[in-house]
C-alpha cells in the first residue's frame, strides 16, 4: 500500500554544502582525507526521522498472529471439523470421518496454519493443545488447513472425493491412491474471522512448495466455484473447464497446477 510521503517541496536539501575557502566565515574541521561534513541540525533530523516513520508499513491483524505452517496430526481432527463447519455449507464440507481418514492415510498431504494464542476467543482454541507443557495456557491454535489425497486421474473425480467403506469393491476402492501422481486438494479452509489476511494464499504456496521438494506428484488439482477461479489462477492454477464431479451438487470448475522439482523447467 502506498505510504503518505512528505511533499517534495517541504523536504530540506540534506546534501552536504561544498564550502568555499574565500566565502566561508566558519572554520572547517580537518579530517584525514580533508574537510569533515557539518552535522545535521536538530530540525532537519526531526524532519528526516518523521519522513522515514511515515514510510513504515502499518501493522496489520496478520502481524499480531505470527502465523506458521506445519503438518496436521490426527489429534487435530476436531479442530479441522470446526473449521469445515464454519467455512462450508453442509453439502460441501468434509465429514469428520473423511477428515480422519485423510489425515490418517496421508498426513504428508496435509498442512495447517497456526497461531500461538492464550485466549479462548478463537473457535478452535478449545480443541487445541498447549504449545509446551511449561505454559499450558498458551496453545497452538489452528486457523486453517489444506487436506488432500492422491489420485491416478488428471483432475478431481467423485471417486477421489469419496472414502472407502466396508462394502467397497477391492478393485475399485475410492479415496487415496498411493501410486497416483495427482494431488487432489479436498479442502482449503480458513476460519471466517481470519479470512482476508492472506492465510489461504500462504497455505497454498507453502503446500505446493513442499510438494516440489518431495517430488511426490506431477500436478495439483482441485474443484472450485466459478467466483473463486481468479483466486486460484493468481496462485498458478489453470482452469480446465466445467468439472464432471457432482460432489455437493456439482457446478464446479476443474483447476490444475503442474508442478516440478525446484529448478526443473526454469530458464
Amino acid at each position: 500500500m502506498p505510504q503518505e510521503l512528505v511533499p517534495e517541496n517541504n523536504i530540506p536539501d540534506l546534501r552536504p554544502i561544498e564550502a568555499n575557502d574565500e566565502d566561508s566565515d566558519q572554520p572547517q574541521q580537518e579530517g584525514i582525507d580533508g574537510p569533515v561534513e557539518s552535522s545535521m541540525s536538530a530540525d532537519d533530523e526531526n524532519i528526516m526521522f518523521n519522513r522515514l516513520a511515515r514510510r513504515r508499513a502499518p501493522r496489520s491483524k496478520r502481524d499480531d498472529l505470527h502465523p506458521y505452517t506445519q503438518t496436521l496430526v490426527i489429534s487435530e481432527v476436531d479442530s479441522c471439523n470446526i473449521i469445515e463447519e464454519a467455512t462450508f455449507p453442509p453439502q460441501e464440507r468434509a465429514s469428520k470421518e473423511k477428515i480422519q481418514y485423510r489425515i490418517r492415510v496421508c498426513p504428508e498431504l496435509t498442512l495447517g496454519i497456526y497461531t500461538s494464542h492464550t485466549g479462548s476467543d478463537i473457535a478452535t482454541a478449545s480443541t487445541s493443545a498447549p504449545v509446551y507443557s511449561g505454559a499450558p495456557e498458551r496453545k497452538q491454535v489452528l486457523l486453517g488447513h489444506i487436506i488432500a489425497t492422491k489420485t491416478t486421474n488428471a483432475v478431481v473425480t467423485d471417486d477421489d472425493m469419496a472414502i472407502p467403506s466396508p462394502d467397497s469393491p477391492p478393485d475399485a476402492t475410492p479415496g487415496h491412491k498411493e501410486l497416483g501422481r495427482t494431488v487432489c486438494i479436498h479442502s482449503l479452509a480458513v476460519l471466517p474471522k481470519f479470512q482476508g489476511q492472506g492465510l489461504g494464499k500462504t497455505l497454498i504456496k507453502a503446500f505446493v512448495a513442499r510438494l516440489q521438494v518431495q517430488d511426490v506428484a506431477e500436478r495439483v488439482a482441485l474443484i472450485a466455484h466459478e467466483h473463486l477461479v481468479p483466486f486460484y489462477t493468481a496462485l498458478g492454477f489453470e482452469s480446465q473447464g466445467p468439472s464432471k464431479a457432482q460432489f455437493g451438487g456439482g457446478g464446479w470448475i476443474d483447476m490444475v497446477q503442474q508442478i516440478s522439482a525446484p529448478g526443473i523447467g526454469d530458464d
